[in-house]
């Protein structure tokens, strides 16, 4: 796994250096200025965001419509890492930004991902089949050991992600990962340390058990992690982009009292966290997710036509709950087109025990406003 490169500053050739992070943009102060969405700085500057008008105003509309109890969304042009939407809802506060990098909420399945890229890593074939016959809602050490009388049904790591079978991913976990090789991994997809992006933001924690079970709970996304949107759409931008984990940026460029520009952003790479193969493995695998496994209902009419005919879409979904009070964390994680991606997006939508959307729908929305408008 290659090391991440040593950070870099960007600058302008004008007189005033202006580098990130930019701790004094605050985006629940951004308004509208014809298509661009500024914010205005306390020193007179104001920052022009990167965000994509018609992608922003979508998702502030679809998360007050439904007046979810918590939801966000950010989607990351994966190649540059600019960041096309940045939106977080709350009922009864409106657009509240700070969710999308409130690190709180489980990671669940999307865990599965982290996973999934460990296992092509250590020698597992995508193809490789598992046998199992529990771990629906949790898993015991039963689990984690071959039954010809329990093992009913089997499934390829493939099959294992789209559909999100745990025992699947905890069997082969158990066997393929060790401590180390799970602590080396989490590492590199960024949880337990400050992401890269412009605004500051709250690491996701990640604890690595050194039981075999607790750690086989961890690899199907039985707690242990947590996550934000905004590291939700790093992790789904570092497998659309062979790999490597963009720099996130929202700031587009700084402009001076005078307009004058101090700042513009510049792509970069934050560190290669795969290889460009595993990489590609892993977001093949996660267009069964789409194609007929916990998503397809999102992405296909009761016909079994796309929404997004022409496109090719990887995702992975994951849902947990925590109760006093009950919360159900609803996850969809992703990016399309898979052959070319030009938008990576992770949607989280918090529901009470009666649910209002799907982080699915959510997604499927973000995905059609910007390819398809």
């Amino acid at each position: 796994m290659a090391s991440p490169p040593s950070a870099h500053r960007a600058s302008t050739n004008v007189a005033r250096v202006v580098t990130p992070p930019f701790s004094d943009v605050d985006v629940s102060r951004a308004r509208q200025s014809g298509a661009d969405w500024v914010v205005p700085r306390r020193d007179g500057t104001q920052a022009v965001l990167t965000v994509d008008d018609g992608l922003q105003s979508r998702m502030r509309a679809l998360f007050a419509k439904y007046d979810v109890p918590q939801g966000g969304v950010v989607a990351i042009e994966p190649k540059t890492g600019r960041v096309l939407a940045y939106v977080g809802y709350e009922a009864g506060k409106g657009v509240n930004p700070n969710v999308v990098t409130d690190s709180s909420p489980p990671a669940a399945s999307v865990f599965k991902i982290v996973t999934a890229s460990a296992l092509l890593d250590a020698g597992v074939k995508s193809s490789t089949s598992v046998c199992y016959g529990g771990g629906m809602r949790g898993l015991v050490q039963a689990d984690l050991v071959d039954s010809p009388k329990r093992d009913r049904w089997c499934a390829t790591l493939a099959d294992a992600l789209g559909y999100s079978i745990n025992a699947v991913f905890a069997k082969l976990a158990d066997r393929h990962i060790d401590e180390a090789r799970m602590t080396q991994y989490v590492s590199a997809f960024g949880f337990g340390q400050r992401l890269p992006f412009d605004l500051p933001a709250s690491p996701s924690p990640a604890d690595v058990p050194d039981s075999n079970l607790e750690r086989a709970r961890m690899a199907a996304g039985f707690w242990h992690s947590q996550l934000s949107p905004l590291h939700g759409a790093l992790l789904a931008s570092t497998i659309a982009n062979d790999g490597a984990m963009p720099y996130a940026a929202i700031v587009d460029r700084i402009e001076g009292r005078s307009g004058e520009t101090l700042y513009t952003h510049t792509p970069r790479t934050f560190r290669q966290v795969l290889p460009a193969q595993t990489a590609r493995l892993t977001g093949e695998m996660m267009t069964r997710t789409v194609t007929k496994g916990t998503s397809k209902k999102a992405f296909w009419d009761q016909r079994g036509r796309p929404f997004l005919p022409g496109i090719r879409v990887a995702g992975k979904t994951g849902t947990l709950s925590r109760y006093n009070p009950h919360r159900t964390y609803n996850w969809w994680v992703g990016f399309a087109p898979v052959d070319d991606p030009q938008i990576a997006v992770a949607a989280l939508v918090v529901n009470e025990p009666k649910w209002h959307i799907k982080a699915s729908y959510v997604a499927k929305e973000a995905l059609r406003e910007y390819l398809l408008r």
